[in-house]
């Protein structure tokens, strides 16, 4: 029979008091980096929820006709030209436009914990509540504003953006996609998003230009023979409706001949077809 101290006993149950502290203390570690862990992903996925998880999405393309008066979930209301296509996210903290192609008119609501965003190409259009047109076709966007305030920015990548210019009411910008450059001026508000109403208004534009905005409303391709041609300017307004006429205008106006071939109409120098 074996007979402990007092002491022996003291120092082993101090001992085995130690060792259950220490395994309650990892424990209590382990369990503490777990909640944390778990709060993280929670937040994580509530901030990705509200950045980059859309709460509403719709998309639009219209072929041979406008569609018009799309309004949305906070009552912001899209008109859209023909030929054009767009994409609808709405987020928590965002509303986002992205204008793959064409034109469209945009009234949007105020809601200043969620901007309105539309991207066309590179460049970014930022507004809180106005009424505005933007315009996406070749390499350019055009940004023509009716009421309010919109910011138009360079977009270089999602993470990087070059502020352009604030654009007011009667206020245009002119954005070449491929050469970054831009120009602003002063337009008259009765004559932006004409195509509502079937009409398309040229001032000092060029027929490369003008053409390739008429070719929304047609099925011809216009084809220039030769680069002085195409850069010629011509303004006034015409009816999207009457192709034809905008050709017959063309060839009153410059010493240019008009050649249809099915859906191409070719434009060459008239002292190049008297030669020929």
């Amino acid at each position: 029979m074996f007979i402990f101290s007092d002491d022996f006993i003291k120092e082993l149950e101090d001992e085995i008091l130690q060792d259950i502290k220490t395994k309650s203390y990892f424990r209590f570690k382990y369990i503490a980096a777990s909640v944390a862990i778990l709060c993280t992903i929670i937040f994580s996925g509530y901030e990705i929820k509200r950045y980059f998880i859309p709460n509403f999405t719709q998309s639009f393309v219209s072929v041979d006709d406008k569609i018009l008066n799309i309004v949305l979930p906070d009552n912001s209301i899209i008109d859209l030209d023909k030929k054009s296509q767009i994409k609808i996210s709405y987020y928590d903290t965002k509303r986002v436009v992205d204008l793959k192609d064409g034109n469209a008119m945009f009234s949007v609501s105020k809601d200043k914990a969620k901007p309105f965003l539309i991207k066309t190409q590179n460049t970014l259009i930022e507004v809180l509540g106005t009424k505005f047109e933007v315009i996406n076709f070749d390499n350019k966007t055009v940004i023509n504003v009716l009421e309010g305030v919109v910011q138009v920015s360079y977009l270089s990548n999602i993470f990087k953006t070059q502020t352009l210019a604030k654009l007011e009411k009667s206020q245009s910008l002119i954005l070449d996609n491929e050469e970054k450059v831009y120009i602003q001026e002063i337009i008259d508000t009765n004559e932006i998003a004409t195509w509502k109403n079937d009409l398309i208004k040229f001032n000092k534009t060029s027929l490369e230009d003008a053409s390739s905005m008429f070719e929304r409303y047609s099925n011809n391709k216009m084809i220039f023979e030769d680069e002085k041609s195409s850069k010629l300017k011509i303004s006034g307004k015409f009816s999207t409706l009457h192709y034809d006429s905008f050709l017959k205008s063309i060839e009153m106006i410059y010493p240019v001949k008009i050649i249809k071939d099915g859906n191409i109409i070719k434009i060459r120098d008239r002292k190049s077809t008297r030669l020929n």
